[in-house]
């Protein structure tokens, strides 16, 4: 059986400091696909595509709706990574197909104002992280990888073309 595929961007948003913001959720009807909750968890801010929108065209929307930043706030990056995973979304087991974009702002405030009623019941706050904020955190950060993949961003050493990352990995 083929799963439904949820296409979405995910926004490698950095500020001046070269800290990542990150989202904080709680959603219990989010699982892996044997149904195992980790609990809450931080992730970049993003989302689906909806039909019909570009890339660039999602990753504005979604930075409205999670962060309340305009267009002229945000300075918008090249596509870095790209991968794929499976997980149950509010009890529908899914094929996640995410990109990663690398965006800049140098605003530090950060509104939840503009989230969806849906996002709005799991959302809990957001906050910015260093790489070694990152690496050291005792909660749940996905993508797990991030500390491998995350310094060559901050130095802004990108990927020619987008690399294939694991998005597959689960928290120990």
């Amino acid at each position: 059986m083929s799963l439904p595929v949820r296409n979405s961007i995910n926004i490698l948003l950095l500020n001046q400091e070269k800290q990542l913001l990150l989202m904080c959720a709680d959603d219990p009807t989010t699982t892996t696909v044997d149904g195992k909750y980790h609990g809450r968890f931080w992730f970049p801010i993003g989302g689906k595509m909806e039909d019909g929108e570009s890339l660039q065209e999602t990753a504005i929307r979604e930075l409205f709706e999670e962060t309340g930043l305009t267009p002229e706030e945000v300075e918008l990056g090249p596509i870095v990574w790209f991968g794929e995973f499976e997980l149950v979304l509010s009890g529908t087991p899914t094929r996640l197909k995410q990109r990663f974009m690398v965006a800049t702002t140098r605003q530090n405030n950060i509104s939840l104002a503009n989230l969806t009623q849906e996002e709005q019941a799991v959302i809990q706050k957001t906050a910015w992280f260093s790489l070694e904020e990152i690496k050291n955190s005792p909660n749940i950060i996905y993508p797990v990888l991030l500390p491998k993949y995350l310094p060559d961003i901050l130095s802004g050493n990108y990927p020619a073309e987008p690399l294939e990352i694991d998005l597959a990995a689960q928290p120990r």
